[in-house]
């Protein structure tokens, strides 16, 4: 037996080398992870495939959510990969509040310690109005960290309203840009910071299937994830 196991090892030795690499890799340094909804559009599509920089907020023991070392600060604005509280779940969201920040929701608007974020000259909360008579999705831009990105809400009178929050230190809260199509802080509460899994930077590559067929997104390519408004 001993000796069948050695020849195994001699063989082997190589792809096992690799193959123990690659997973340490994906486990420590970067990852990719599947979007199977669309909370993030549009930003982020259904069938997206994101790379996540594992680095990006601290070192930890793989397999686990004990951090060794912080190596940097979550950015508001941020498109973060992380473990849902309380089950687990992998999840991908907009940073919008960092620790000590106080959180206004109005008619499902966001407002961080008493500023908005509308690009200049949007007035988003009429267009919504607007976009309600005509029964039609409303994008808006806003502007977080110097970086704009595009948010979508859709025609029905908004949840979570009239809330004041703070978030507790240590702790951060997202939400989905397809503001009234996800599951995320207003719904489950805020995310500590160990729970963070990284930093999303860009799409790998997009594919959803029609049927058993795979169709490829070749436009999504490589396109990253905090391109101007305008481009997204």
């Amino acid at each position: 037996m001993q000796e069948r196991l050695q020849r195994f090892w001699e063989s082997n030795k190589v792809f096992i080398g690799f193959l123990v690499f690659i997973i340490l890799f994906r486990v420590t340094i970067a990852d990719q992870y599947h979007v199977p909804s669309g909370s993030m559009e549009p930003t982020i599509a259904i069938g997206d495939r994101v790379l996540v920089n594992k680095l990006s907020f601290h070192v930890k023991v793989p397999f686990t959510n004990v951090v060794l070392a912080n190596l940097g600060e979550p950015v508001r604005g941020d498109i973060v990969v992380f473990e849902k509280p309380g089950d687990n779940t992998v999840m991908i969201k907009r940073l919008i509040g960092l620790p000590g920040d106080y959180l206004e929701i109005e008619d499902g608007f966001i407002r961080v310690n008493g500023e908005t974020f509308y690009a200049p000259g949007e007035e988003p909360v009429e267009a919504l109005r607007e976009a309600r008579m005509n029964d039609q999705a409303l994008h808006y831009h806003e502007i977080m960290s110097d970086r704009t990105h595009t948010v979508q809400r859709l025609p029905f009178p908004a949840r979570f309203d009239d809330k004041r929050i703070k978030v507790p230190e240590g702790h951060y809260f997202f939400m989905g840009d397809n503001r009234d199509n996800s599951n995320d802080s207003r719904a489950w509460g805020m995310v500590p910071r160990h729970l963070l899994k990284g930093r999303a930077n860009r799409v790998l590559y997009s594919m959803i299937f029609d049927g058993l067929v795979p169709k490829f997104k070749w436009g999504r390519t490589g396109r990253s994830l905090y391109l101007p408004a305008e481009e997204q």
